[in-house]
């Protein structure tokens, strides 16, 4: 009986459902959210440096306290919060959290710009007239720890008003047909071995990948000499000149009045309604080389006039070539100027030397009578710059050269080589002719002297074996 009550009572317990007590439990995982704040500016008091290298010897020069540049740098802190999610029981979804956009880039600052608009080229290289400095602020790497902060200063200074020129020696050609004169220029480095050309009646253009593609520049040098040294003659400078006018530019930069100046290059632009930047080369024999040129300049505007002249240069690169000390030109140029008033001249006076030459004799263009500088330059000499890089060069420069005198700046020579060595990132060809040339005149707006009309054979091949061959004609 008690056997049959148990088995009934198990039976009932086995029917009867059994209550569940399982609980679920569900973690969410960490959401990190990043929070980017600027905090503020730091000012960095950059001096601009000047470079500059002559004969081999470097020199460098800390500008005047009021040129100094102030430059802001911004501080960016990041802030990486781990938010906690919570849990969730039984068969309740975790809840979703949205989380804030971490790919919203640090901000971004640019303390100043160059000049030159120039890029600024690596390593040394002159193009603003202000040291300009460029910080760059970049966020730091997100983390998914709680509560970091990182603070960044990212600074990136580019010196960018270093001017770095190498010294160039001009020769003077022997010529056979005229009386000896010293007034022939030329950017000549230090002289080597003579080469001569076969011709003896012109000179030989420059080959381009793509002439005549590039807009003209305002001025073009010209020189009546021809391969082998001898003056050209009349003919042969009315072709030229011609052939220069037929491409839109009406400017010429003249060295001297020997050869046939005064005989046919001035006439004949007086007569081809051209304008004429009239130099007196100042040769080896010092300042007074140039009293014969003067006067006869003087006396050939009293039969012609004034109006074809533009303005006149007193000196090419007299003091970086040791023709004359800087004391001796600034007493040069007032004595001459004073002369050319008596002659009836109005118009502007200026010398003309790389801006290296200001840079280590300021009193040169502030002490000086003249009214605006003159500078050459050449970015093929600077071996760390590259032919597309020749514009932004030049035109930072001028504005550098321009601060420095608080004068007016005008290039009265640039240009490229389409043979030669290497110098640096510099290798002379028809191609880097053509890359050079056509940023110069982008960068200029064509108000440039370009160097020169045609190939030079009769100037020396100089230290880079490149003074012969910087003619350009074919490009414009």
């Amino acid at each position: 009986m008690y056997s049959l009550v148990f088995f009934l009572f198990l039976q009932v317990i086995s029917a009867a459902p059994l209550p569940r007590v399982i609980t679920r439990m569900h973690t969410a995982q960490a959401i990190t959210s990043t929070f980017t704040t600027t905090t503020g500016t730091t000012t960095v008091w950059l001096p601009p440096v000047e470079i500059f290298i002559s004969n081999g010897v470097t020199y460098t020069f800390t500008m005047t306290e009021g040129q100094w540049a102030t430059t802001p740098v911004t501080t960016t802190s990041i802030y990486n919060k781990a938010v906690d999610v919570a849990t969730t029981a039984e068969t309740t979804p975790a809840a979703e959290t949205t989380p804030v956009d971490q790919n919203t880039p640090a901000a971004e600052t640019n303390a100043g710009e160059n000049a030159q608009g120039k890029n600024t080229p690596p390593a040394a290289e002159t193009t603003p007239v202000q040291a300009a400095t460029t910080p760059t602020t970049q966020a730091a790497a997100q983390t998914s720890s709680a509560t970091t902060q990182t603070s960044v200063i990212t600074q990136t200074p580019t010196i960018s008003n270093i001017v770095v020129d190498t010294p160039t020696t001009s020769t003077t050609p022997t010529t056979s047909t005229t009386p000896a004169s010293s007034t022939t220029p030329t950017t000549s480095t230090t002289p080597t071995t003579s080469t001569t050309s076969t011709s003896s009646t012109s000179s030989t253009s420059s080959s381009s990948p793509s002439g005549g593609t590039i807009s003209p520049p305002s001025y073009i040098v010209y020189s009546p000499y021809a391969n082998d040294r001898s003056c050209k003659d009349y003919n042969t400078i009315k072709s030229d000149l011609e052939l220069i006018q037929s491409k839109g530019i009406n400017k010429l930069r003249i060295y001297s009045t020997d050869c046939a100046t005064l005989t046919a290059i001035l006439p004949l632009a007086l007569t081809m309604g051209m304008k004429v930047n009239q130099g007196f080369w100042i040769s080896s024999a010092g300042v007074d080389s140039i009293d014969s040129n003067v006067s006869d300049l003087i006396d050939w505007a009293g039969d012609n006039g004034w109006d074809l002249f533009e303005f006149i240069t007193i000196g090419n690169e007299a003091i970086l070539a040791g023709y004359c000390s800087v004391s001796d030109l600034i007493s040069k140029i007032a004595s001459v100027k004073a002369l050319l008033r008596e002659g009836g001249y109005t118009g502007q006076v200026t010398t003309s030397e790389p801006p290296a030459t200001f840079i280590a004799s300021p009193e040169l263009c502030t002490e000086s009578e003249i009214d605006f500088v003159g500078i050459n330059s050449y970015s093929y000499f600077n071996a760390n710059l590259y032919p597309s890089q020749a514009g932004e060069y030049a035109v930072g420069q001028q504005a550098q050269i321009a601060q420095l005198c608080s004068k007016s700046a005008f290039i009265t020579e640039s240009g490229y080589p389409h043979q030669g060595d290497t110098l640096g990132v510099n290798v002379p060809s028809p191609e880097n002719q053509h890359i050079a040339i056509k940023a110069i005149i982008e960068s200029t707006g064509g108000d440039v002297t370009i160097l020169t009309t045609f190939d030079d054979f009769w100037k020396d091949p100089g230290q880079y074996n490149v003074e012969q061959y910087f003619g350009t004609i074919d490009l414009f």
